[in-house]
């Protein structure tokens, strides 16, 4: 109960004028059965009944003889429920419309549709790096929940249609109802390294097979970040400076690869194709999978996760042969246009 009522913003004086007035409510309905049991000598179900109705305005017969006392019983009673009415209705009314109280519920409906999201990604922090992952993952609707501090900037973005969760996302609390046992992806994007190892720590604890993702503000941070649990570590002052370097140096490849990575209404896209063990694709070659024939999509890279008995080394071939087979766990880099893409997966289920 405490838990609920810090969230919907309640004060101790709010949750006291609720009290009083349901007590006031019970002394009421008390006073009236007593009244009506002693001036007009009804039981104790006639005389509740009586009260009811009497308080209630609702006019109905009444039991028994009424003689003046009992009547002017009556009125003082509706009389003073009038302005019990009055002072519940103020109380009820201004915890309805403090924007604490608004604010706390809003909590609770984001915090309930986190938990019944599944396979969602989890964005820590929406300052400038949040606020452009958020974009990317709205742009290729994929769902998400917010987890930001600042009482302002949430409010805002829940204006704006976000799901988002108030609260410090370095606690575990706040990251449970997040929805963090379902998530399928975490981004933490706090402003601070030390915020963002905590994060991705508590995150890899409270769910191991979460695909995490974090920024760094400083170099040295990365190998603490590693060791917590990220599997991507992204240091966007590096990735900035090398995008200024190749647009003055290969300005046209630099546009190529904005275009195709972001689709900026250029009708191409970059995905991955994942070779299962039962995939159409185990074992074949891919002069076999015809993929450019059959789809119209090309495959610009082969992604190998390890060296075994078919590779040599782990990580990207480039420009795949004819001849090259492809194995369970290998991930195809191929570029098409969102309509060939959709049926490559379709088809191959990958």
């Amino acid at each position: 109960m405490k838990e609920i009522a810090a969230i919907l913003g309640l004060r101790p004086h709010d949750l006291r004028r609720v009290l009083y007035a349901l007590m006031m409510l019970l002394a009421i309905l008390a006073v009236g059965v007593l009244g009506y049991s002693l001036f007009a000598d009804l039981n104790l179900v006639d005389a509740f009944y009586m009260t009811v109705i009497t308080i209630s305005t609702v006019g109905f017969t009444e039991l028994g003889e009424f003689d003046t006392v009992t009547r002017m019983f009556s009125a003082l009673l509706i009389i003073f429920t009038l302005v019990w009415g009055a002072w519940a209705l103020q109380s009820v009314l201004g915890i309805l419309l403090d924007e604490r109280f608004r604010f706390g519920v809003g909590q609770i409906n984001s915090v309930r549709r986190a938990q019944r999201m599944k396979d969602h990604t989890i964005i820590c922090g929406f300052g400038r790096i949040g606020r452009a992952a958020a974009d990317e993952f709205a742009r290729n609707d994929e769902p998400f929940v917010i987890i930001e501090r600042d009482l302002a900037w949430v409010q805002e973005l829940r204006e704006q249609g976000y799901h988002v969760v108030h609260g410090d996302a370095t606690e575990d609390d706040i990251l449970i109802a997040a929805g963090i046992q379902q998530a399928r992806r975490l981004v933490a994007a706090l402003n601070n390294d030390n915020d963002n190892i905590v994060t991705v720590l508590s995150a890899r604890q409270l769910n191991t097979d979460l695909v995490i993702a974090s920024r760094i503000v400083e170099p040295e941070a990365e190998r603490k970040l590693r060791r917590a649990g990220a599997d991507r570590v992204i240091s966007p002052y590096a990735v900035g400076g090398r995008r200024i370097a190749l647009e003055l140096m290969r300005p046209h490849v630099g546009e190529f690869l904005q275009a195709i990575i972001f689709d900026e209404g250029k009708g191409a896209e970059l995905d991955e194709v994942f070779v299962h063990a039962d995939s159409d694709l185990a074992d074949k070659t891919l002069y076999e999978v015809r993929l450019r024939q059959r789809f119209g999509v090309n495959v610009l890279a082969l992604h190998h996760p390890q060296a075994d008995e078919y590779h040599q080394y782990a990580g990207f071939e480039l420009n795949p042969g004819p001849d090259t087979v492809l194995h369970a766990g290998d991930v195809l880099i191929v570029a098409g246009n969102a309509q060939q893409l959709t049926q490559v997966h379709r088809a191959l289920g990958a």
